[in-house]
């Protein structure tokens, strides 16, 4: 499947802005109308989970992972947390598809693990992966300066349900019957 570049630019930029507004995000996609919280929040902002929201320590989920890897970098604690227990209540329809993602250093490379519960192979897959790629590709720059020689590693996309709608069936059999043409977006040069 083509990824649609507008959308998946206001995405990124959603994400990395800290952003969790349905204003903003719905300029790209009038999915995220379906799922709002009352207030106008989405709780899969994960731009705003992970750099935003601070814990009682007064620390944001990237702020502790990259910590964990400076102090260590051997360490298994590099972890970033989506699922948050806030999100378990009734009537929630935006339950946070993501449950971790935990960062790894070893033979010199950050590898970058993410673990969900759901995934729609379709449309959710093919948004997901390039921003969890680009996280891994940030961190691997901040890391440079204190780890020089350090490779970027694997990524590696875990999933308990994958799953494909049956909305998407025929979108999914034309992609079948189509030639696969490699799409990319661009590496990051800065964090």
């Amino acid at each position: 499947r083509s990824i649609p570049l507008r959308y998946i630019g206001g995405e990124l930029l959603w994400y990395f802005t800290g952003d969790n507004t349905l204003e903003t995000i719905s300029k790209y996609s009038g999915f995220w109308n379906n799922i709002a919280n009352k207030d106008g929040t989405l709780n899969s902002a994960y731009g705003e989970l992970l750099f935003k929201r601070k814990n009682k320590h007064d620390m944001t989920q990237w702020e502790w992972a990259y910590s964990q890897l400076i102090k260590d970098r051997d360490t298994r604690q590099a972890i970033m947390y989506f699922g948050q227990p806030d999100f378990q209540y009734k009537d929630n329809r935006d339950f946070v598809c993501t449950c971790f993602g935990q960062f790894f250093i070893r033979d010199n490379h950050l590898s970058l693990h993410i673990t969900m519960r759901s995934n729609d192979i379709i449309k959710g897959t093919t948004f997901d992966i390039p921003f969890f790629t680009l996280l891994q590709q940030n961190m691997y720059i901040l890391l440079k300066e204190k780890y020089p020689e350090l490779k970027l590693g694997n990524y590696i996309h875990n999933v308990m349900s994958l799953h494909i709608y049956e909305s998407d069936f025929d979108l999914a059999k034309k992609m079948l019957d189509e030639e696969f043409e490699e799409d990319q977006l661009p590496e990051m040069e800065k964090p």
